[in-house]
């Protein structure tokens, strides 16, 4: 028996074939129903749709008679395997790099993946943010053995060239003709504390800081991190911004058993 994924390659090769005027595969019996043309636009259609309104930086650079083709054709090669179209182009930005090495914005992969993470942390589970004040008033030694768990929600990318907050932020709002951003590295936090995505700029010492914390680290190694990247940083003004965000939650609650 066919796996999904072998029939939904099939049934999209199906599609292209009868939109190209061409016999559709005679393994796929049903192709050959009467009925079957009209998904020659529909299924495709809503795939590009679905990239469309999942990647929208990366939409809005391109514009859309540049964006749609080179969307169709990522839809051909990466048919669906999740009705939940929302989480459709998980492998998008890999995409645009492969698909687009000389291109004159190399930047657009960047793009894609800040918008997948935009994604990601949309639907990533719910969790309590970790209350700061309560947090911070251990004394200092349990303070520093301390482990911050970062929240479901909490992602984060950057590069150490590129102005990706600045670039992603115009593209994400159509602001595209606005005048030209500095050229530095920037990377970009995505969190949703509550019912909103949240995003905003930070650093290197950010990027080491939660990676540290989602190894597993403790404070103490965690700031460690982020001074071994940019010995400046003011991890005082860094743990208020990451807070703030609420890239961290509350420790799980204990499970009580019913037998207890």
């Amino acid at each position: 028996m066919n796996g999904p994924t072998n029939f939904h390659a099939r049934w999209f090769a199906a599609i292209e074939a009868w939109r190209s005027g061409n016999l559709p595969d005679e393994t796929l019996s049903e192709a050959f129903d009467p009925g079957f043309a009209v998904y020659a636009n529909t299924g495709l259609q809503a795939c590009i749709a679905a990239l469309e309104a999942n990647f929208p930086s990366v939409a809005h650079w391109l514009g859309g008679p540049c964006f749609r083709p080179l969307a169709g054709h990522f839809a051909r090669l990466n048919p669906p395997t999740d009705a939940r179209l929302i989480l459709y182009g998980e492998t998008f930005a890999e995409f645009l790099c492969e698909c687009e090495p000389d291109s004159d914005w190399p930047y657009l992969q960047h793009l894609a993946q800040q918008d997948r993470m935009w994604t990601l942390a949309h639907v990533a589970a719910d969790a309590v943010p970790l209350d700061f004040a309560r947090w911070a008033a251990q004394d200092p030694e349990s303070l520093g053995a301390a482990r911050l768990h970062l929240a479901p929600a909490t992602h984060w990318h950057g590069d150490s060239t590129l102005p990706l907050w600045d670039l992603w932020a115009t593209a994400r709002a159509a602001d595209i003709g606005r005048s030209t951003v500095p050229w530095r590295g920037q990377a970009v936090l995505t969190t949703r504390p509550a019912d909103e995505v949240l995003c905003c700029e930070i650093d290197a010492a950010g990027c080491a800081f939660l990676q540290a914390c989602a190894q597993g680290l403790p404070l103490a190694d965690a700031a460690e991190a982020a001074l071994r990247v940019a010995p400046e940083a003011d991890l005082q003004v860094l743990l208020s911004t990451l807070f703030a965000q609420g890239a961290f939650a509350e420790d799980e609650p204990p499970h009580f058993s019913m037998d207890s």
